[in-house]
């Protein structure tokens, strides 16, 4: 076989090689490196060139891209020093206790800060205990402004696209004002807060153009802090920003132990199940488990094929003899020989018509000799059976000896025939 087709190779090569140039032949190894080394140039500059920035917000505590929240996370430590910062990764409903004595701080920084119904009433139990929450967002949701009984605008055009434009921000504390305001040297997305309650509500900042973009309400005895500017929060803005407005933002917060949030952040899968609820709770929870265990019990269990025990039928009995001695029996008992004997001349005549397609059964030599020829009985038997037989057919009485000898006649045309 590898004879055969090093054969056929060797002479397609001499057929098509009149029409390949010969300096191809010789180059073809050239071609073949070159495009080998090309190939690797160019995986060794996509792996070693710089990578893009990604300028997404995704508020990460543990990102390094500009816009996460790994300098911030760093910086707990002297903003809040000597405390606890407890990581956060499940929504209010789940992860606040309200009837917890510790007083505690909350920080959520995100760019998108909509709570739903369970975290919301959590989060303002939580509050109204006296605990502080601080939340600095671009966007809130309907449920969350109408508990403040506040309103939050933005500008139709997103100024944070403009790198070489400059932003400013003000704390209005005199003892945490400045009078230039605290610059960065990157746009913001304009935010600020367009209305509020008056009586529960103090303004502690403004944007460059005077609106108030951070606000404190009291709710109960604890305070919520809403704030419209999350990027000064991050990477890009604390390390060639302004660091301080951070820190001073943040001081607002009681020295005590702080929940930081990394639920409410941007690319978050939300879990709308109505089993949230049940799991956040923990007699839920448990009563949960146990009917899933009870479940899978009665399923392992249950599962096993279950029916009637199967009854045996035992096959039923040939019972030809019997019903052939019960019929001679009662024959024997009648001593009816006339119709018996035409019982078996009708069976005789039906075994002629079946086998050999003679209907006309008649005593005479013409119908012997057909008989015989078919059967190929004997013509004598054959004339003296037809004798018997019309004799028999119009007799009223038969003796035993002539029945006997009908059948016996029979019989020998049986054994007999072809």
């Amino acid at each position: 076989m590898s004879k055969l087709l090093k054969s056929s190779f060797c002479g397609s090569k001499r057929v098509f090689k009149p029409f390949i140039p010969q300096s191809m032949f010789k180059n073809s190894r050239i071609y073949l490196a070159v495009i080998s080394i090309l190939f690797i140039a160019l995986i060794v500059i996509n792996h070693y060139s710089p990578k893009p920035v990604d300028w997404s917000e995704n508020y990460d505590i543990k990102g390094k891209s500009p816009y996460s929240c790994y300098v911030l996370n760093d910086m707990f430590g002297s903003i809040f020093p000597n405390q606890t910062i407890e990581n956060s990764y499940d929504g209010f409903s789940v992860s606040l206790d309200s009837n917890r004595v510790e007083r505690q701080n909350i920080i959520v920084i995100t760019n998108n800060f909509k709570p739903d119904k369970y975290d919301l009433d959590a989060l303002l139990k939580f509050v109204a205990k006296g605990n502080d929450f601080f939340v600095s967002s671009a966007r809130f949701g309907d449920l969350f402004l109408d508990s403040l009984k506040i309103k939050v605008n933005s500008s139709y055009i997103d100024t944070s696209i403009l790198s070489d434009g400059k932003e400013t921000l003000f704390l209005l504390n005199p003892e945490l004002k400045n009078d230039f305001g605290y610059n960065y040297n990157k746009k913001m997305p304009l935010v600020w807060v367009s209305a509020y309650d008056s009586l529960n509500t103090l303004k502690l900042g403004t944007n460059r153009e005077g609106k108030v973009n951070f606000i404190c309400a009291k709710f109960g005895l604890g305070k919520i802090y809403v704030h419209t500017q999350p990027l000064a929060f991050t990477n890009y803005h604390l390390l060639y920003g302004n660091v301080e407005y951070a820190s001073k933002a943040l001081s607002y917060l009681p020295i005590r132990k702080t929940i930081w949030d990394n639920y409410y952040k941007p690319n978050r899968l939300v879990n709308a199940s109505p089993m949230r609820y049940i799991l956040s709770q923990a007699p839920l929870q448990s009563a949960y488990y146990l009917l899933l265990l009870t479940l899978l019990l009665y399923l392992v269990v249950e599962s096993k094929r279950r029916q009637r025990v199967i009854p045996i039928i035992k096959p039923l009995e040939n019972r030809s003899l019997q019903f052939v001695k019960t019929i001679g029996s009662l024959y024997f008992k009648q001593q009816n020989n006339a119709d018996l004997a035409k019982k078996k001349i009708i069976f005789f005549k039906e075994f002629l018509r079946e086998h050999y397609f003679l209907t006309q059964i008649v005593a005479t030599s013409d119908c012997a000799q057909l008989v015989s020829a078919k059967s190929g009985v004997s013509v004598k038997l054959v004339s003296q059976l037809l004798e018997l037989m019309d004799y028999y057919e119009k007799s009223i009485t038969v003796s035993d000896h002539g029945l006997i000898e009908l059948n016996r006649k029979m019989e020998l045309f049986y054994k007999q025939c072809l």
